[in-house]
Order: C-alpha cells, then structure tokens, then sequence
C-alpha cells in the first residue's frame, strides 16, 4: 500500500512539472488580459515563444508557436493546439464546453479539449456558419444560407448535440409571397429563416454601460483607439455579417467606435500602438512601421517587430519619435535614433530638456518669437549649454538664460 502511495505521488509529480506553461513578460501578460476575454477560467490566445523565455520551453513546446492554445490565468497550457480558430466568432467556454474549429468542422470540445459534440457544420465557408455557448443547457446555433445573403436557420441544440424544439418568432417565404411571421414549434419541411435586423457595418458593438467604461479606460488620442475584436456573444447578436472578418484581430475605432483602421497589422511584440500626433508605430509583414489615422503607411522604420531584438517605437512628440534597435547580443541594451514625421534620422537626441522653442521663448534674453518657429530648445549633454535648434538637429545659435 505504502508502495503504491509513493508510486501515485511520483505520478502526480511527474504530471504537474510536465504541465506546458505560457512565459510572458509582463506588460504582454497584461496586454492579453485586457484585449482577451476568459471564460470559465480559460481563455483562447496564441502561443507567443518569447525569445526571452526560451531556457523554459521543451522541444516539444515550440511545436505550439503561433499556435493558438487555451491557457488558464496561470498562463498553464491547458488545452494543445488540437484545433483552430472559427471563421465567425471567438471561441469561448459555456458550462464546460466550447465551439472550435476541428477539420473545417464545428465541433464543442471540454476543457480536457475532448470532442463532445460535432455539430456537422462548416467551420470556414460561404455560410458563416456561428455558435453562442452554452448557457442553461442549450447553444444557440446560427446555421448559415450560402445563397440566401444574412439569411440564417436559428435553432437551440442540448449538450447531446440534438436540436431541441423552441418557440421561437419567424419569417417564411413561401414561393411567390412575400413574408409570413409566425410562432411555431412545429417540424417545418423546408428551411425557416430567422430574418436578422439591419445592422450597422464596420461597428465595434458594446453595451452602453461598457462602452462609458471603456472610454474612462482608454483615452482616445486622434480619436483613435486600439481594440480587439472579440466577436463575444453580444457582438455576433449585434453585428453586421461582414464585420465577421474582423473576428480574432485589432482594430482601431474612434468614439463612436465606428472601425476606422482595420488593415492587415498586428501588435509589434515590444510595445502596444497608441496614436499622436495622427501617426502610430505598428507591425507589417513582420516590420515596424508608422501608419496615420486611415491606416495608410507613412514611415517605413527598417526595424523587424518580432525578434530577440526586441525593437522598440515611441509615439511623436512634437514631431520627433524615438527609435529603439535591440542588440541580440546584450538583451536589453539599445540603439537610439530620432526621427521626424516623413521618417527622417535628425540629431536631437544629442540634447536634453528639449521643448518647442516656442514655449521657452520667456526665459533666453537672446530669443525673439520670429526665431522659434518650426525649432526646439535644448542642452548639450556633455556641455549644459542651451542652444536653439532646428528639428533636422542643426545647431542655430547658443541660448543665453535671463
């Protein structure tokens, strides 16, 4: 018996250091839960092998980068990427089960990531097929009409994955005829559509209360501000069919939160984008890059996003943003640079306390307002003198103090 105990104890041992765990440092640990939703104590997010962090992974483990994977709040792998990620909404628990995409089916699996029920729907297809999670003991299917624009078969399935029979209120359009609405929960032969509303396109949905909040949170600097588009269950019951391309990515919105930048970026791996002064670094094929507020790109940084370099981009301040190139060789030593707003290396970063000329016109005796124009004010690092320069780095003149 006492061999058995320890037998069981080596077992459970073995078992818990064997458990995959998710190294994240911590401004992107806090990125993730803010952008991403848990549910039941599980959330869906893609496995980031930070470079960092590589002494702490298995061989096995890098298998799983990029990958998406569900981690509990210990960051603890807890379901492997055995699936992949629906086409039209988030995945996300409801008494203990998911909708996932498995083979281009839709398919719930358990938190152990089991197969409980496979619902024989597409997953990624003209249909748009999508699935609210379990609540009460019924999910809410939306089983899409590849011919019939927004036009769904709405029905409820119990945790045997048999569509239960609910009244619900419908549109059928006989041949010919315009539509009948009816109550029903009769067997229909032909298919019934649940007709949805209208809805706003290219709209981040919230509830108003969580909207108020958000924009307590968040400022909105260029009334623009950076979200993840969760597709969660208020979303897909709100939103347009067409904004389900944005499901699983960031978005820029403004107040109204209206989708205003919704182009193929992604978050650099250093930092997290803000806009000022109507430009913000973000990630392109792998690069950082500066985009202004309708997502054009302005400023092509030469400076890889996601690497051991960990590259760095501040926002602009007074029409000068700061370049931070890593050394592979030494983590956390950087190269500095400063740039201006068209991406042009100045010399400004030669000089401390720089400010707009403008605003420290009152304390040289030897500056007038005309001479401040488009220049700053600074003091040498190694010499203290204050000087008026221009915003290439060129040197005008020496500054006297009052």
């Amino acid at each position: 018996m006492k061999k058995n105990s320890i037998l069981f104890l080596l077992f459970i041992t073995i078992g818990i250091k064997a458990q995959t765990k998710l190294y994240l440092d911590s401004m992107l640990k806090v990125a993730y839960i803010s952008k991403y939703h848990f549910s039941e104590n599980l959330i869906c997010i893609p496995f980031y092998c930070d470079p960092f962090y590589s002494q702490n992974y298995k061989q096995t483990d890098t298998s799983m980068c990029g990958k998406y994977v569900f981690v509990n709040k210990n960051f603890d792998v807890k379901i492997k990427p055995i699936f992949q990620l629906p086409c039209n909404f988030e995945p996300k628990f409801g008494e203990s089960l998911c909708a996932v995409n498995i083979k281009n089916e839709l398919v719930f699996i358990d938190t152990n990531g089991a197969i409980k029920i496979n619902t024989k729907l597409s997953s990624c297809s003209p249909h748009k097929n999508k699935i609210i999670p379990f609540n009460k003991g019924k999910a809410k299917i939306y089983k899409g009409n590849g011919a019939v624009k927004n036009f769904y078969d709405i029905y409820y399935i119990d945790k045997q994955g048999k569509r239960i029979k609910e009244k619900v209120l419908i549109y059928v359009k006989p041949k010919n005829k315009p539509f009948i609405v009816s109550n029903t929960t009769k067997p229909i032969d032909k298919p019934v559509f649940d007709l949805p509303l209208v809805r706003a396109k290219n709209k981040y949905h919230l509830k108003e209360v969580d909207a108020l909040m958000l924009l307590k949170k968040y400022s909105h600097k260029n009334n623009r501000v950076l979200l993840y588009y969760s597709c969660g269950e208020y979303q897909i019951e709100n939103m347009a069919s067409e904004d389900t391309l944005y499901c699983g990515k960031f978005v820029f919105v403004d107040t109204l939160f209206n989708v205003k930048i919704s182009s193929e970026f992604t978050l650099p791996c250093a930092f997290e984008p803000e806009f000022s002064e109507g430009l913000a670094a973000v990630s392109i094929d792998s690069q950082i890059v500066y985009i202004d507020t309708i997502g054009r790109l302005k400023i092509k940084t030469g400076l890889h996003s996601c690497n051991k370099q960990n590259n760095k981009a501040t926002t602009f301040k007074n029409g000068i943003a700061t370049l931070y190139k890593g050394d592979i060789k030494l983590q956390g030593n950087y190269t500095t640079t400063a740039i201006n707003s068209i991406g042009e290396r100045v010399r400004l970063l030669e000089f401390d306390e720089l400010e707009l000329a403008e605003k420290m016109v009152d304390r040289f005796s030897n500056l007038t307002i005309e001479e401040t124009a488009n220049c700053f004010v600074g003091k040498g690092k190694t010499n203290g003198i204050w000087f008026l320069i221009e915003k290439s780095g060129k040197i005008r003149k020496k500054l006297n103090l009052k």
